[in-house]
């Protein structure tokens, strides 16, 4: 019983989910048997262990029917009872949280049984849940499309004759529904083109882009903020459709839904990253990068379920130390590791602290830190390995070095849960700065070469500084 979709659904619910599931049950508009209450309540009593012990066929049997003969039929049925009936009141708390549907429905059922005065009270309550922008905007273009045509379904039950109003209205906001649909897909298809080795074609979409920036009449802000970022992916002129996107959210950002605002700020942060990798401007573009990232921080919107995701965290970390800002970057740290999730705020804080001390050259101080990274995450543990090499380069143990630089090739190559890209960026680390410390001075500027040329490869410009400091020393 414990894997079977009714146990793997009832996990799902938290404490105030499984009081009000009773209570739908107990009601008897939704349900009439006994047992399956019962055995609501016994369930209710073992959550949220549900131990297997305590959920064999026969026990919970014995429990719902004291007096009766072992059939497992009889607990197979309750259990598919319980999961339709759960089901439901998930559709029903589905339908509370969902305004607009909920709103779309009643309004139908006003104009199919003609009250008219209940109608009016019900538009009106349309327009005040419009104001309040909840929501995604897909939703909120879809509501407004579907209102329209609940106003023609309605115009059409007065039988008056005269033409519908409501006909031009509605067909504008079905293309404003498909136009932001369109656009929006089309950018997240730009964003992943670079991470999934997979075609996909970008039908009609310029067609949209085009016929949208010849329009006189103004864009639907959302809709408006997709085009432009459409256009940073397809143009040649991406430079100056990014500044206008970075305007645009400014001018436009008490009318941007918070989960449109991740996704936007999110695509303009991978352009600043895709711009620095290619060293245009990389400056400037970090300190846009950092920009939007603490725009997010700040209103929250880059926030998952109320914590500060370890990448955005990390992120900004690392775009402080590329601007040489240590002091600022020390005070993010201090003052935001504990807005992380409580599994990750030691190593993050440690993690981080060791890398702002190696940049400043401290480097007993990284090493203390280092040593108190618990490695929650595989990319703490590969980063902390690579800085301790790091670490013993710049002081000189060499005997150290060698030994963490075996270790940790043997730990890449025996550790199956490493991906294979991520695998190979660190094995070509290790290789490349063993050839470096084993090379004699004629053949180090064939292995700087290498490094220059080998993809994928992380720390890149410190090996080629750590070559140059070789042949330094092999000069004198």
């Amino acid at each position: 019983m414990t894997n079977s979709k009714l146990i793997t659904l009832l996990k799902t619910f938290d404490k105030l989910e499984w009081r009000r599931l009773g209570e739908f049950l107990a009601s008897p508009f939704f349900n009439k048997n006994q047992e399956l209450l019962n055995f609501y309540g016994y369930l209710k009593k073992i959550t949220p262990d549900f131990s297997e012990k305590k959920l064999t066929k026969e026990r919970v049997f014995k429990k719902i029917y004291p007096n009766q003969p072992f059939q497992a039929r009889m607990i197979e049925d309750l259990m598919y009872s319980l999961l339709k009936q759960s089901e439901n009141f998930l559709r029903l708390l589905q339908l509370e949280q969902n305004e607009y549907v909920s709103n779309l429905l009643i309004l139908d059922g006003l104009i199919e049984r003609k009250l008219e005065k209940h109608y009016r009270i019900y538009k009106k309550e349309s327009a005040k849940i419009l104001e309040s922008n909840v929501g995604s905007s897909s939703d909120r273009l879809l509501f407004q499309y579907q209102l329209a045509n609940l106003a023609t379904k309605h115009f059409n039950a007065q039988n008056q004759r005269v033409n519908n109003p409501n006909q031009q209205l509605s067909l504008d906001l079905l293309d404003q529904f498909y136009f932001f649909n369109k656009l929006k897909a089309s950018c997240e298809m730009l964003v992943n083109k670079d991470i999934v080795a997979e075609d996909f074609r970008l039908d009609f979409t310029q067609e949209v882009a085009t016929y949208l920036a010849e329009k006189k009449e103004p864009l639907e802000p959302i809709i408006h903020l997709y085009l432009i970022a459409y256009q940073i992916g397809t143009d040649e002129k991406s430079d100056d459709y990014f500044t206008q996107l970075v305007k645009l959210l400014d001018e436009y950002d008490l009318t941007i839904p918070a989960s449109e605002k991740k996704t936007l700020y999110l695509f303009a942060i991978n352009y600043c990253v895709l711009q620095m990798k290619q060293n245009n401007q990389v400056e400037w573009y970090v300190n846009q990068c950092l920009d939007l990232y603490l725009k997010g921080i700040q209103q929250k919107f880059l926030y998952q379920n109320g914590y500060l995701s370890p990448w955005t965290f990390k992120n900004v970390v690392k775009l402080g130390f590329n601007l040489k800002k240590y002091d600022w970057t020390a005070n993010f740290i201090d003052q935001h590791h504990t807005q992380l999730r409580e599994e990750f705020q030691s190593d993050a804080y440690h993690y981080n602290l060791a890398d702002l001390n190696y940049r400043r050259a401290n480097y007993e101080a990284a090493q203390i830190h280092l040593m108190q990274v618990k490695f929650s995450d595989i990319f703490y543990n590969l980063g902390a390995k690579t800085m301790l090499i790091k670490l013993y380069f710049e002081t000189g143990e060499e005997e150290a070095l060698l030994s963490m630089i075996a270790s940790f090739t043997i730990y890449l190559k025996r550790n199956k849960q490493i991906a294979n890209n991520f695998r190979e960026t660190y094995l070509n680390f290790t290789s490349l700065l063993f050839q470096l410390l084993k090379a004699k001075a004629h053949k180090l500027p064939l292995v700087m070469e290498k490094i220059s040329q080998a993809e994928p490869l992380t720390d890149r410009r410190w090996l080629l500084k750590v070559g140059e400091t070789l042949q330094k020393a092999q000069r004198r």
